[in-house]
């Protein structure tokens, strides 16, 4: 008897023909949509063995209707990294719970691109000359007129899984040295290291680097990590790179230590209120400024809507890596990116 795979959401539909192409003949699927009725998602996943559910249906809340009768649910797979928003009770216990990364490569190139426009200043020199100047010509012996370059800068990376893996990699490439401080002690330097420390070395990695890049993922730890003595504590021409979550970097002193100027920039790919998810207390809003803070009035930031991840090719890879995860359960073989497992008061039919 084959095994049966829900799929809810509108990216769901639109990759399932090539995630059928790699799920073994052990393999069955269901598909609901937005807009469909409720009770054909709920008889779907009555008969689950594993589910994927897309951002769209995450985020409408309604796979918490579907969730409580996924009896037989073995794996529920995330078609993304995150999974701050999911508490173990809120899945039967014993369900695994996957995560899909596959995005470690196009962060990475966002943070080195960051760094690399951070230095070049392309931006500003081409809205410079298209007006006229020739202000950062290679003829003008004024030091304003001069760019920088990233070779030989220090790179502080907080966090270190594939991520910071990917990164540390592009940026020794480029001469950059690099160091990071990880959840847990490492019995040796990895490669494209200078050192690597815990958290009890944030402050040394503040202190020395030129570039500060946030790749660690949200929680009780991390939550507001950086803040106000954190920037004292960083040189004056640091950069932060924030593509981990908003909320690892307190919201005000974000704000405070680049209006003042107290770091000289900052690369910010993740916030603090987005659209159709408001902070407490907030209406809804389809397109909500991402901070009540006006970082868009900065000069000194780069913003970007949360899209460092966001290629066909990470895409492509996350998909690649669910169907691995299911082919594995299938064959009775722990996934490869179990992140979590349920605890709710049922046990599902596994």
């Amino acid at each position: 008897m084959k095994k049966k795979l829900a799929l809810f959401g509108l990216n769901c539909e639109s990759n399932r023909e090539y995630l059928e192409a790699r799920l073994s003949d052990a393999w069955e699927t269901g598909l609901w949509l937005p807009g469909s009725p409720l009770e054909e998602g709920i008889e779907l996943a009555r008969s689950a063995d594993a589910t994927i559910v897309a951002s769209d249906v995450l985020i409408s809340g309604d796979v918490f209707k579907f969730l409580p009768e996924a009896k037989n649910l073995a794996l529920f797979q995330i078609p993304f990294a995150g999974y701050d928003w999911l508490q173990p009770h809120m899945l039967l216990k014993g369900t695994q719970v996957c995560n899909a990364p596959g995005h470690e490569i196009t962060i990475a190139e966002y943070i080195l691109g960051a760094m690399l426009e951070s230095a070049l200043k392309l931006r500003e020199i081409d809205a410079d000359f298209r007006a006229g100047s020739w202000k950062y010509s290679g003829t003008n012996t004024q030091t304003t007129s001069l760019h920088n370059e990233i070779y030989g800068k220090k790179l502080g990376l907080i966090g270190y899984g594939m991520i910071g893996v990917e990164t540390a990699r592009r940026a020794r490439a480029f001469g950059m040295q690099v160091s990071a401080c990880a959840r847990s002690k490492r019995a040796q330097t990895p490669e494209n290291l200078e050192w690597i420390g815990t958290a009890d070395d944030i402050p040394k990695l503040l202190a020395e680097s030129d570039y500060i890049a946030l790749v660690c993922d949200l929680n009780p730890d991390t939550y507001h990590l950086i803040d106000a003595a954190s920037f004292k504590a960083m040189k004056s021409n640091a950069i932060l790179i924030n593509v981990a979550r908003g909320p690892v970097v307190e919201e005000a002193a974000l704000y405070q230590a680049l209006e003042s100027k107290t770091i000289a920039g900052a690369v910010l790919d993740v916030w603090y209120t987005y659209p159709n998810r408001p902070k407490a207390g907030q209406k809804p809003e389809a397109n909500p400024r991402p901070s009540e803070f006006a970082f868009q009035d900065l000069p000194n930031v780069l913003m970007t809507p949360h899209c460092s991840a966001h290629t066909a090719q990470a895409d492509l890879r996350r998909w690649d890596i669910m169907a691995d995860n299911m082919n594995k359960l299938a064959l009775g073989e722990k996934p490869n990116t179990v992140v979590m497992t349920g605890s709710g008061p049922q046990s599902p039919n596994v």
